[in-house]
């Protein structure tokens, strides 16, 4: 459970008008073949679109999901790629996807979707600490894996969240007033 599902992992799935227990069986692309307790048959679910939680864990449900970026079916990573003498990132469908979010009590561990564990941090006097709450709508925070330094932390890319605003520009008047064609030494007369 701690790095995401796997063949084996246990979990509630809601299946006909109801929470079913049951264990993840094998995996085809971004599905799952899920067996419920009881059944013969395997059904086939997806982490992002079927309801599910997971099972007899001390764990809090966020009020407000989160939204990962995905490329196709896992999580946003940097990857570079190159053509001839170009080089970049290699780019394809990227697409928010809103995960939900639970957290262990009195834990910086959190455990987003079918994703695993993670690390909720936030940033106090230039540092990365752990924090222990849930963070409100205004509150700027990083969910990540790794120890907690500016250049180990690996975060999950998340689209901007709705308390997360810049200050706009606001235009000042020039210092000095702006020179004309004439002044700037008439090179442009016929």
């Amino acid at each position: 459970m701690n790095q995401g599902w796997k063949v084996g992992t246990r979990l509630y799935v809601y299946i006909n008008k109801r929470y079913r227990k049951g264990i993840l069986k094998s995996k085809n692309n971004a599905k799952w073949d899920f067996l419920p307790t009881g059944y013969s048959k395997t059904r086939r679910i997806c982490p992002i679109k079927n309801r599910w939680h997971y099972p007899g864990q001390q764990l809090t449900k966020w009020s407000q999901k989160i939204k990962i970026l995905f490329l196709n079916d896992k999580p946003f990573k940097l990857r570079k790629e190159s053509f001839g003498h170009w080089r970049g990132s290699i780019t394809g469908r990227t697409k928010p996807v809103a995960m939900t979010v639970w957290q262990r009590a009195s834990s910086a561990t959190v455990y987003v979707g079918h994703l695993g564990a993670f690390t909720l941090a936030e940033v106090q006097e230039g540092k990365l600490v752990r924090k222990t709450t849930p963070p409100t709508d205004k509150d700027v925070y990083y969910i990540g894996r790794g120890p907690l330094k500016k250049t180990k932390f690996k975060t999950l890319k998340t689209v901007s969240r709705s308390g997360i605003r810049m200050d706009r520009i606001i235009k000042k008047p020039p210092l000095y007033q702006i020179p004309t064609r004439d002044e700037l030494g008439g090179m442009y007369k016929n």
